[in-house]
């Protein structure tokens, strides 16, 4: 199941900052480009991620992808992808969200903004 949004999320419940991580796409497991088409669309392989832990990707042409994964009763894991853009001066120039349900270990695709990602998560409780 794929459940896409896009837009701008407000939180305004109070929160604890989660501890956030940054990898490049050349430390991610099976990282490479997708061949087909557009440069827009990136494999990531198997993604590792922790409960409730941001993860953050580089994604190259001043592109990050924050992901922050909630698994669920269910077995199924929430993860929220807040896409970035930034300019060659630093300064944000849009921000794309996505809410997507999936299967940990299962692979999917997501398209958020004017990318297509592919991974597959790979979930591990703290």
């Amino acid at each position: 199941m794929l459940i896409i949004s896009t837009g701008t999320l407000l939180l305004t419940a109070c929160q604890k900052k989660p501890v956030e991580r940054t990898l490049h796409a050349a430390e991610i497991n099976h990282s490479s480009a997708s061949s087909t088409n557009s440069l827009y669309k990136k494999n990531l392989g198997v993604l590792p991620l922790s409960n409730h832990v941001s993860t953050t990707i580089s994604l190259g042409k001043n592109r990050q992808c924050t992901l922050t994964p909630t698994l669920l009763k269910s077995g199924n894991v929430q993860i929220i992808l807040d896409l970035e853009t930034t300019g060659t001066d630093g300064r944000l120039q849009g921000m794309n969200v996505a809410r997507i349900l999936a299967r940990p270990g299962e692979p999917f695709d997501v398209s958020i903004g004017d990318m297509s990602l592919a991974f597959t998560p790979q979930l591990t409780v703290q």
